[in-house]
Parts: structure tokens; C-alpha cells; sequence
């Protein structure tokens, strides 16, 4: 059993895309809005009563994810119309227009309602403490069975707490409540999550282990045991102090008597180290024949004497590192990190002066460095002195595993996009997966985000921080403002989405973005870059043909034998100017009428073939220069020919005024020697 707490904690891949394939009609149930049904509405997710179209029995309640939740799609797959018992049935799922939404697509979830109250309220309060046997007999032997069910499956639930289970008449036994319509620990309150995840903001917890599930199954027994919250009178911060200070389940035999009989049970469930916790099998051998495995509680060492940071006093070094890096003060921690009372604290107080050359070291490589330098500094000092908790920055607490869950979710808050971002760029994410005594069920985190760091730092189109969030979560939507209506998570959605977006369009739109860029680049390794060509120029002729270019690409990807109208009007009308450039009429009519046809079969590819012939503008500039060239050299001939006619004519009219000049002079002279010979005879 121990391959149960080995389970990749990897981020997901390709191969748990969304099937999208909805069916025209939708769900087979019609939800009822004007039923809404807050028992079972979850962080940011409404449910509604629902009705099943086709006769089924049985009470359905719906539930409208929020679409920034990137879907538990593994679990959607492998749960839909399968009859676990112990779990509330999943009937269907289905990506469908929403009316509340404006007809925005929201995908909705279908559950059979659990015949049944929970077993506490919202406020965890019980009827009455539940006895010991019932305890064992009506929770943990049927949540055991339900969660080794899961683990066939390759699954977990992530949502184990008393007020997600009911006492279910139908199955005749208690049952677990859903737990994919908000991502894992989302919505988990700390005191159900192992210290480790309970410390790490909610939507970064990434997916659970089934150690995290035996950790919740332990606490919500000792709830049931209490018939209460066993620490009502304190708020977040201070539960996760007395946790840190000591152990989770200190926490609880401090303050309550439990039963002797439940007393290893709980020990071994409630173990802060995971290493440590007891698995499925351990629980079930104790269930079947009350072996008990060596356990052993194992708690912080404390200091001689507290060291206060911010006004709070700390006993051990885990409690001080935990409030160090959570500090939002980078310079004050700093400087209190290298503070002399604190060395003396840490030689003296703990004996632990063997520490203190590496955080030196640290610090002093980035003297005189900027803020964030100095915040890795504190992030990798503070991972130094308590490798257990979660990787810290500027005081944000996260698992790495669960960051790219936490940026889709949050993408659109631009301070803590940017502080996840700016951790995603440095070391401190890759440093922290090498420090974890489990390295080897985080290989795929580190791999996604050694390849990540580098995607994130580069700009331009399909890099930068669009690149980052479809890497580090391929289950997150493509947030595209050209698709704000659609949710899609394939690329072969990618076209459908924009034909309508097309069809409804008042003007006309570039049918790409940094967006689509980067939703098609992190899923397509064999989509080229140069495709994009001329994207970030001025001309609206040349970003229209790499426009076509994009979409013709995911034309090939997608089945689809009625084409792309709406698509290809658009586009040769963007285009329409490249045919006005064209000089030859003949050749332009010929580009016209291929460019009409392309259009009316709504071929895209056809139409890239036709703006592609080769270098066709070109060539009719080229041709259209010698043509201009050869006009001019004509001109200039018929000019030079014209010049020298007027030339000869003009020479023609002074040679004649000479011919006859000198006839009239020889004429004069003969008529005087005429007259003088006449006159001598």
C-alpha cells in the first residue's frame, strides 16, 4: 500500500485534456434555477435542483463551475455514471450555455442528491458526541472501502470532512459528498489538511495524495468523537501556530479526552510527516485485527528560551521560520536573520550554530542587491531552516505543485499573477522540490517548471506569462478576450468557439492573440512560430495573412466538413486590400473569383492557397516595375525621336534660306553682268 503516498504529484498532462464532444442537446437534465440549493453550493459554485429529462428516479442537484477552476478532468472521466458505493454519484457533466451568464458556456456537473442529512452542520456541531464503535463501524470501515476504491482508480478525494458526509437512506450507509466542482483544497478548511498543505494558500495546495485523505478521514473522526469543533476558540492564524509549535495531534488530546480505543488510530492518522502517517492498509489491518504499526509522534525541538519576531515570542526553530517567511517586511527579515540575537538564539538556544554559515553565505551574495534578490534570500534561508514547509515568497506560501492552479484560478489579480510569476522566473520554486525528502514523487513539477522558467522569461508571441499558465495547468481555459463566452480546453475548440464569435461580430476582428498563441504553442510541439510572421507589423494586409496563416494550421486539427464561412468571409474581407494591390486586371479578376469561391466553401486552407501562389504580390510588383520601366524607356524614346524631327526640320528650313540666299546672289550677279555686258556693246 505504500505506492498509495507515491503517487506522482506531478502536474497533469496532455493525456487529462476535457473531452468537449458535448452532445447538441445538452444535459439530459433541466436544472431549476429558481431552486437553488445552498447545502451543497461549494466556494464560487452555485448548485440548483435538477430533473432528469428522461424519466430517470431520484433526486439530482446541478453544479455551475466557475470557469476559472480548472476541472478535476481525470476524476470527470473516471467517476460519470459509475456506482461507487460510499460516494455521491456523479450522473453527468457537459459543457453547455449558461442563461445566468448572459449565455456564456459554464460547465455543469450532475449529481444524485444524498437521501440524507450530514453528519455536522456548518458550524461542526453535532447532536451528541458519537460513540467509539459508531464511530469505527459507520465512518471509518465504510470511507476506508470507499477511498480504496478511489485508489483503483487512480483517484482521490480531496473533500473529507463531517460536513461532506451524509447518512445516505438510499445506499443504506454513509456516504462521502462530491469533490470535483472546485479544486482540490480549495475549500478545505486547515484543520482537515495535513500542516504542510494547511499552511500553503488554499488554491495552491495542488492535487492530494491519499495521505492527505487519511489525514482528513483521522481529524473528521476525532470531530465526530468531540461532537464539535475540537478548537473552537481559534481563528486560522492561531490554529496553524499551536500546529506548527507542536503537533496536529497535540492539538487535540490537550484539549479533549479521547477514547482509549481510538487513541492509536488517531496518533497514526494524524501525523504532521507524511513518511510518518498511517496508509489504507494500515488502517485496514487495524480494522480487521487491531494491529497497531510502530508509530512514533514526533515533535519540534525547543529552544532554551523563546526568540520574538514582530512581537510574537517563538520556542521553536519550525514556529519562527514558519513567521519569518511569512512576513511581507523582505528588509526586516533580513536583517533579522542576521541579527546577533538571533545567531545567539540559534547557537545557544538550540544548538544549532552548524546552520548559520550557509545563511551567511546566502546573504552575502546578494548584499546591495534589489528587493526581489533579497526575497529569494529570505524565501531560500527560511527553506533552509524548515525544509517541511511550503515554498514562501514575499509572503505568499505555496506548493509548487499547485501554482499553476493557482494562477488560472487567479489570473486576473495582477499582484499575485506577478508574485507567482516572479517565483516561476527565479531558482527558489526548483530549489525548494530539491530539498523535499519525498524528491521523487515531485520529478514531473520540476521538469514542467525547469521548462516553464524559461518559457516565462522569453517575450514575444507565445512566451511570457500566457505561456506559463497553459504550461503549468493544461486543464486551464483558454483565456483569450476574443473566446469570453466560450470555455475551451482543446485547440479543436478553438474554431468552433470563433465561427460564432464571428457570425455574432458587428465588425471585423484579428482572429488571434497572445492568448490563442500561446493555448495552441503548450499544447501542438509541431506548430512553427514563423507561422506568426508579420503579427507585430503595421500592415493590416500582412497581420491578415498570418492571421490565416494561425487558423489554418488549426484547420488541420479540426474535423469539420461544413468548413468555416463565417471565418473565411471575414477573413477575405481583412484580405480584400492585398486583391486591391493587385495591378493586372486580369490577374486580379482571376485572384478575385478563387478568393469568392475560397470563401463560399469556407475552406480556409483554400483560401491560404490562394494568397500564397508563390510570391504573387510580388511578382505583380515586380512585373508592374518593368512595366513602368519600359513605359519610361518608350517615353524617352519617343521624346529623343520627337526632338531630333524638329532638329532635321529645323536644319531642312536653314539650309533651304541658304540655297536660296545664294541663288538670289548668283541671280543678282547675272543680271549685273548682264547689264553691264549690254551696256559695253
Amino acid at each position: 500500500m505504500a505506492a498509495a503516498e507515491n503517487i506522482e504529484k506531478g502536474a497533469p498532462g496532455s493525456e487529462q485534456e476535457l473531452d468537449q464532444s458535448a452532445r447538441a442537446d445538452g444535459l439530459n437534465f433541466d436544472i431549476q434555477m429558481n431552486q437553488p440549493l445552498t447545502q451543497f453550493a461549494r466556494l464560487g459554485t452555485p448548485a440548483y435542483a435538477a430533473e432528469s429529462k428522461l424519466g430517470v428516479a431520484g433526486r439530482f442537484y446541478a453544479m455551475v463551475l466557475d470557469p476559472d477552476y480548472p476541472p478535476r478532468t481525470k476524476a470527470l472521466r473516471g467517476l460519470r455514471g459509475v456506482r461507487m458505493p460510499g460516494l455521491t454519484w456523479l450522473e453527468e457533466w457537459a459543457v453547455v450555455p449558461w442563461p445566468a451568464a448572459n449565455g456564456a458556456q459554464r460547465l455543469i456537473c450532475v449529481f444524485r442528491r444524498p437521501n440524507g442529512d450530514p453528519l455536522m452542520d456548518a458550524k461542526y456541531l453535532a447532536p451528541a458526541p458519537m460513540p467509539e464503535r459508531q464511530v469505527v463501524t459507520d465512518v471509518v470501515q465504510p470511507v476506508l472501502e470507499t477511498l480504496l476504491d478511489l485508489f483503483r482508480l487512480g483517484l482521490t478525494h480531496g473533500a473529507i470532512r463531517p460536513n461532506n458526509l451524509y447518512r445516505c437512506r438510499d445506499q443504506g450507509r454513509v456516504v462521502l459528498g462530491e469533490c470535483l466542482s472546485v479544486p482540490p483544497g480549495a475549500d478545505q478548511p486547515d484543520i482537515f489538511e495535513p500542516l504542510d498543505r494547511a499552511a500553503s494558500e488554499p488554491l495552491t495546495r495542488g492535487d492530494p495524495t491519499m495521505s492527505d485523505d487519511v489525514y482528513a478521514l483521522g481529524m473528521t473522526a476525532a470531530f465526530l468523537l468531540v461532537g464539535k469543533h475540537p478548537t473552537p476558540e481559534l481563528n486560522a492564524k492561531g490554529l496553524l501556530r499551536k500546529r506548527v509549535e507542536g503537533a496536529s495531534f497535540m492539538l487535540l488530546s490537550e484539549r479533549h479526552r479521547l477514547p482509549y480505543g481510538m487513541l492509536e488510530f488517531l496518533r497514526g492518522t494524524l501525523q504532521d510527516d507524511a513518511r510518518d502517517r498511517w496508509t489504507l492498509m494500515d488502517i485496514d489491518a487495524w480494522l480487521k485485527d487491531g494491529t497497531v504499526p510502530q508509530t512514533k509522534l514526533h515533535l519540534p525541538k525547543m529552544a532554551g528560551w523563546p526568540m520574538e519576531f514582530l512581537g510574537e515570542p517563538h520556542t521553536t526553530l519550525r514556529s519562527l521560520a514558519y513567521t519569518v517567511a511569512r512576513s511581507t517586511d523582505i528588509e526586516g527579515a533580513k536583517e533579522f536573520l542576521l541579527s546577533r540575537k538571533f545567531r545567539n538564539w540559534m547557537a545557544r538556544g538550540l544548538d544549532e550554530e552548524r546552520m548559520l554559515p550557509a545563511l551567511d553565505a546566502l546573504f552575502g551574495e546578494r548584499e546591495e542587491k534589489s528587493i526581489d534578490k533579497m526575497a529569494e534570500a529570505v524565501s531560500t534561508a527560511c527553506m533552509q531552516l524548515n525544509p517541511q514547509a511550503p515554498l514562501h515568497y514575499k509572503g505568499l506560501a505555496v506548493n509548487p505543485a499547485g501554482m499553476g492552479t493557482a494562477l488560472a484560478a487567479r489570473y486576473d489579480d495582477p499582484d499575485f499573477r506577478a508574485r507567482l510569476i516572479e517565483m516561476v522566473k527565479s531558482n527558489i520554486p526548483l530549489r525548494w522540490l530539491g530539498a523535499q525528502a519525498e524528491a521523487d514523487g515531485y520529478l514531473g513539477v520540476h521538469k514542467l517548471l525547469t521548462k516553464t522558467q524559461g518559457l516565462a522569461s522569453r517575450t514575444g508571441w507565445g512566451f511570457g506569462v500566457e505561456r506559463a499558465l497553459y504550461e503549468m495547468q493544461p486543464m486551464a481555459r483558454c483565456r483569450s478576450p476574443l473566446l469570453s463566452k466560450y470555455l475551451v480546453y482543446r485547440i479543436e475548440a478553438i474554431l468552433p468557439a470563433l465561427e460564432e464569435a464571428a457570425a455574432a461580430a458587428k465588425e471585423p476582428f484579428l482572429p488571434v492573440d497572445k492568448h490563442l498563441v500561446s493555448f495552441v504553442m503548450s499544447r501542438r510541439r509541431d506548430f512553427s512560430i514563423g507561422l506568426l510572421e508579420g503579427l507585430d507589423g503595421a500592415d493590416e494586409f500582412v497581420k491578415a495573412q498570418a492571421a490565416l496563416r494561425f487558423l489554418s494550421f488549426l484547420e488541420e486539427k479540426t474535423e469539420n466538413p461544413d468548413g468555416w464561412p463565417e471565418l473565411a468571409r471575414m477573413l477575405g474581407g481583412m484580405l480584400q486590400p492585398g486583391i486591391d494591390r493587385i495591378l493586372r486586371p486580369r490577374r486580379k479578376a482571376e485572384l478575385q473569383k478563387k478568393t469568392d469561391k475560397a470563401m463560399e466553401e469556407g475552406k480556409l486552407s483554400a483560401l491560404q492557397e490562394v494568397f500564397k501562389q508563390g510570391g504573387l504580390f510580388e511578382q505583380d510588383q515586380r512585373e508592374f516595375k518593368d512595366a513602368s520601366f519600359r513605359w519610361r524607356l518608350n517615353q524617352t524614346q519617343i521624346l529623343s525621336a520627337e526632338h531630333d524631327e524638329k532638329l532635321l526640320v529645323q536644319r531642312a528650313g536653314e539650309l533651304g534660306s541658304r540655297i536660296a540666299f545664294f541663288i538670289t546672289v548668283s541671280l543678282s550677279f547675272i543680271s549685273v553682268a548682264g547689264i553691264m555686258a549690254f551696256m559695253l556693246i
